[in-house]
């Protein structure tokens, strides 16, 4: 039966409304674009490096959470509202996961038991048409007398709506690196 090892979570506003999951020391620049691009046709993609998830909106924060699974949770989350998955394999040359936007906003010290290695990730989100409901009634209210206070109070009132949900489990060591010598 599989394991829940641990579950961590942020709520943010993403900067660029880009979420990413990574390893801390991955090599994260090559094929970003690429995938920031599919990303914002297709909700997330993945450069094998690092998943980019593309938000609704970035005037109300989102919800993040991932958890650390021992094998494929086999549990159907379509009853709890959940879209997905979308399945996507992540290497991760230490093991440490961090997830957050890109300039900072993140969490790290997700650390799977089984350390260094590539991993399955299966994403799935939930409240991305609510958020863009919560996001027209903002934009109504921008340009109204009182608008500061009116709009702090949708955003905290519709603050995680939109979510997004990380599972995670090791699949294989990782392949060795080209740049490995044989000794």
């Amino acid at each position: 039966m599989p394991t829940r090892h641990s579950r961590h979570g942020l709520t943010l506003s993403p900067n660029y409304r880009i979420v990413v999951l990574r390893d801390v020391y991955c090599d994260a620049a090559v094929g970003s674009t690429a995938a920031i691009s599919e990303a914002n046709k297709n909700v997330a993609a993945s450069t094998g490096y690092e998943i980019y998830i593309i938000v609704s909106h970035d005037l109300i924060k989102v919800r993040a959470d991932v958890e650390i699974w021992d094998e494929a949770p086999d549990d159907d989350l379509s009853a709890s509202g959940w879209t997905g998955p979308l399945t996507f394999d992540l290497d991760c040359p230490t093991g440490n996961l961090q997830v957050g936007d890109i300039f900072g906003t993140v969490i790290s010290g997700i650390d799977p038991p089984r350390g260094p290695g590539r991993y399955t990730v299966a994403l799935f989100h939930r409240g991305r048409e609510q958020a863009d409901e919560a996001f027209h009634e903002i934009l109504k209210v921008m340009g109204t007398d009182g608008e500061d206070e009116r709009i702090a109070n949708l955003q905290r009132q519709h603050s995680g709506i939109e979510q997004y949900l990380m599972r995670v489990w090791w699949q294989t060591d990782l392949p060795p690196d080209e740049d490995d010598e044989d000794l």
